[in-house]
């Protein structure tokens, strides 16, 4: 015990010394403390900056574990390379500061805290495509907060990502299974063709987006949940639907400041992205319940001989054994 307090007491030498050191006798004027703390945090911040190839998210030697150092920009401190990357076109850009670094076949860079690497080389894109340590794929916040951690596309590689790549490729994915829904996407293509043609007739242009948008939701819900809807006429449901398939896709795809300065989040949300996550949840959380309640109530309480034309939620309810999701995952799943 005395060993480790002498320890303890010895490792704290310092702070008794940066009065003398700044030109102070005692050590009660707090200001003083607070700011010799602060200009000692922003100094290793910078030399860990000034130190590292690759930005600030590859301080510490994280560039040089190999026998080759990574070369890479290092940025700007605590942000790295994410204010290079917001101008112009990403892929230039990143072509640009290879370029200058002289990253011939890897280049390491930063984005706030996140790090990164890009290589044009086909062997090492190959490498990295194919090495374990890639295998998971970085969890977005809004990805997150939307539930899609236990999603297939989210989900951590291990038993419970392999369960569902087995339960996809035997069921959602199988040749026989695709071959049955054919008519239900012939009826979304005819569908769609003709509203193209009625609106080139009514403006004389068309514009595509809500169409193929359409068409790609109806035939989702068919195979999915089994449910389709009339897109010719106005349908407050598939509005509804559309409305949070768009802003959906709006958090997952939007650049999230959060995502790479964490920092970030304890002052404000630029993205808004918890405000619009917490009202997205649980409208997401209602809608695909009912879709599982009706399709439970068409069971009764019996085991449903599962044809090839059924849809990806009776699947899911006739899973049995280590197969069986409860239902926070299954509207993961599903959603």
């Amino acid at each position: 015990m005395a060993l480790l307090q002498s320890s303890s007491t010895d490792s704290s030498w310092w702070v008794f010394t940066l009065p003398a050191f700044l030109g102070s006798e005692v050590l009660s004027d707090h200001s003083l403390l607070v700011v010799s703390l602060f200009v000692a945090s922003i100094s290793a911040v910078l030399l860990a900056w000034a130190l590292s190839s690759g930005g600030p998210a590859w301080a510490n030697g994280r560039s040089q574990r190999g026998p080759t150092q990574i070369p890479g920009p290092r940025g700007i401190p605590l942000f790295g390379s994410i204010f290079s990357l917001a101008q112009g076109l990403p892929h230039r850009t990143l072509a640009k500061l290879s370029h200058s670094n002289h990253a011939t076949e890897l280049m390491a860079f930063s984005i706030g805290s996140t790090p990164a690497v890009v290589s044009s080389e086909p062997g090492v894109a190959k490498e990295i495509l194919t090495h374990p340590n890639f295998a998971d794929r970085p969890l977005k916040r809004s990805a997150r907060e939307l539930m899609f951690a236990r999603a297939i596309g989210f989900a951590p590689s291990g038993t419970y990502w392999r369960m569902l790549r087995r339960i996809a490729s035997t069921h959602l994915f199988a040749p026989r299974r695709i071959a049955a829904h054919e008519s239900g996407r012939q009826f979304d293509c005819s569908t769609m063709l003709s509203g193209i043609q009625s609106e080139m007739a009514s403006t004389g242009s068309v514009k595509l987006r809500h169409h193929l948008q359409g068409a790609a939701l109806n035939n989702i819900m068919g195979s999915v949940f089994g449910k389709r809807y009339n897109l010719s006429e106005q349908n407050a449901d598939a509005e509804v639907l559309k409305q949070m398939v768009r802003e959906g896709f709006s958090l997952l795809g939007a650049f999230n400041w959060s995502d790479h300065l964490t920092w970030l989040p304890k002052m404000f949300d630029p993205s808004r992205v918890e405000k619009r996550c917490a009202d997205l949840v649980p409208r997401v959380r209602n809608l695909v319940s009912q879709i599982i309640d009706e399709h439970r109530k068409s069971l009764g309480g019996c085991p449903r001989q599962l044809g090839d034309n059924g849809d990806f939620v009776d699947v899911l309810l006739s899973l049995e054994g280590e197969e069986k999701l409860n239902e926070d995952d299954m509207i993961a799943v599903l959603w």
